[in-house]
Formats: C-alpha cells, sequence, structure tokens
C-alpha cells in the first residue's frame, strides 16, 4: 500500500495524519505509524478515532492496537460502536491484543454503553478471546446482561458464556430454551451441548419438537456432542430440515457402529 509522497519521519508522518487533505493519505499514515508501533503518535491516532472517514479511522484502530498502551482501552471500546463495520472490526482485533486482564475490564465498562452495537461487539472480542485467566470473573459479569433490553445483546451474552465455557452459565443459558425467540431458543440448545451439560437432556430432546429448524438442528447437534437421547436424534431422520437429518444420520452411524447394524444392544 502506497504511502504518503513526503519523507518517512515520524514527525513529518504525525503532520500528514492530523493535516493532510486526503482521507487515502491519513488512512495510510495512521497504518504506517502503526507498523512501525510509533508512540509519539499515541495521542494524534487517538483523535483519528473520530475523524470523518471510515478509512482513518479503521487504520487508526489498527495501529492503537500495535501500540498496546493502556489508556487507549476505553478509546478503542468506544470504536466498537462505529457505524462502519469495518472499524469495528479493526476496534476488535485490536483489543484482542492486549493483555486478558486489562482488556476484560475495560470490555465490561462497555457493556455499560448506550449504544447496543457497542455492547454486542464487546461481548463479540470477550467471546473471541475465549477462556483466560479472568474467563471466571467475566463469566459473572456476563450474565446479567442475559436480560439486556436489546434482543441482540442477549443473543451475543448466550454465544459469549459457552465461549468462556463456564458452568456458572449454564442455569441461566438453560432458561433461554424456552424464549419466544427462535433464536435465542437455538443459541441456547448450542450453548448447552458446548458447555457439556447432560442435566439439559430432557430440555434438548423436547427442543427437537421445536417448530424452528433452528432449533431442532442445535438440539441435535448438542445431544450428539454429549453423547446422550442417540436414539432419538436419530429418529429424525425424515426431518424437513437437511441439517437435522444430517445429525440423524450421525446418529444413525453411532448406535450401530456401537450396537450393530440394527442400532441394538
Amino acid at each position: 500500500m502506497p504511502g504518503p509522497s513526503s519523507d518517512g519521519s515520524p514527525k513529518m508522518l504525525i503532520q500528514h495524519l492530523t493535516h493532510n487533505p486526503s482521507e487515502y493519505t491519513r488512512g495510510c499514515v495512521a497504518l504506517s505509524l502503526g507498523q512501525a508501533k510509533e508512540k509519539r503518535a499515541l495521542e494524534p491516532l487517538l483523535q483519528s478515532l473520530s475523524d470523518p472517514s471510515s478509512w482513518v479511522r479503521g487504520w487508526s484502530a489498527y495501529a492503537l492496537g500495535q501500540l498496546q498502551e493502556p489508556k487507549t482501552l476505553p478509546a478503542l471500546c468506544n470504536a466498537l460502536g462505529d457505524e462502519d463495520f469495518w472499524v469495528r472490526q479493526q476496534a476488535a482485533d485490536a483489543l484482542m491484543r492486549f493483555d486478558s486482564r486489562l482488556a476484560d475490564n475495560a470490555l465490561l465498562n462497555s457493556l455499560k454503553q448506550e449504544n447496543p452495537t457497542a455492547r454486542v461487539w464487546s461481548l463479540h472480542v470477550m467471546a473471541g478471546r475465549g477462556q483466560s485467566d479472568t474467563a471466571p470473573e467475566t463469566a459473572m459479569d456476563v450474565v446479567p446482561i442475559l436480560e439486556d433490553e436489546s434482543r441482540s445483546v442477549r443473543l451475543s451474552a448466550v454465544r459469549t458464556l459457552y465461549r468462556l465455557g463456564q458452568a456458572a452459565a449454564i442455569a441461566p443459558v438453560r432458561m433461554f430454551m424456552h424464549d419466544p425467540d427462535e433464536h435465542l431458543r437455538g443459541a441456547a440448545a448450542y450453548a448447552l451441548g458446548a458447555l457439556e451439560d447432560r442435566e439439559s437432556v430432557s430440555a434438548l430432546s423436547l427442543a427437537l419438537t421445536d417448530s424452528k429448524p433452528w432449533v431442532r438442528r442445535n438440539a441435535a447437534w448438542s445431544l450428539l456432542e454429549l453423547g446422550e437421547a442417540l436414539r432419538l436424534v436419530a429418529s429424525m431422520i425424515k426431518d424437513e430440515d437437511e441439517g437435522v437429518r444430517l445429525f440423524a444420520a450421525n446418529a444413525r452411524e453411532r448406535l450401530q457402529r456401537e450396537n450393530g447394524p440394527d442400532g441394538s444392544s
């Protein structure tokens, strides 16, 4: 990617970042400063997160991720609510690079933002970071978000909890098995399998009768993961949904391997 046609001194690059009329040049400069890990550009890059151009905002978020300065965490969390998807992705990628405890604390604070998009993306980053030394505490702080007013935030919270892999999340997630929203029911059905919750077998078995294919499919997947109710899953071989039929075929094959061609013990 070509940069500005000036000399490459940090001082000149920072000047271009803050004053060059070309958004393309400002974005290239932000990228270059990040690649060089130029700490003198910290404040200008923070200011550039508010640039009118999404091109500049995105590369500024990238650069701040390269600098790894804890003071930039709140600004990067705010960028998770940017109107532009690419900027949000760059901010999320930047946050992934930070130390677990520092980032988790900043992301938990970000869940208090009024912008639901920022809350969703904060959860997205938590889920992407997965299990860490702070995962148990983080999971307990995410549980209350299951009651968020935004459906998208609630759905992201369910996904985050099973990615964190904490047993404390099982009971709250299980409640969504009866939610009016099919996507929340489906996410909960998947989460219970990912969390290896064998006490949810009866709820997952019941979910195989759900009117929505998405829910049935995830319930079948979870039962296969748990190795439970395989005969029931196998009985779904004529389900209208291709995904459910695939899991049913997998269950039938497993039964045949374990118990012989007719599936009987």
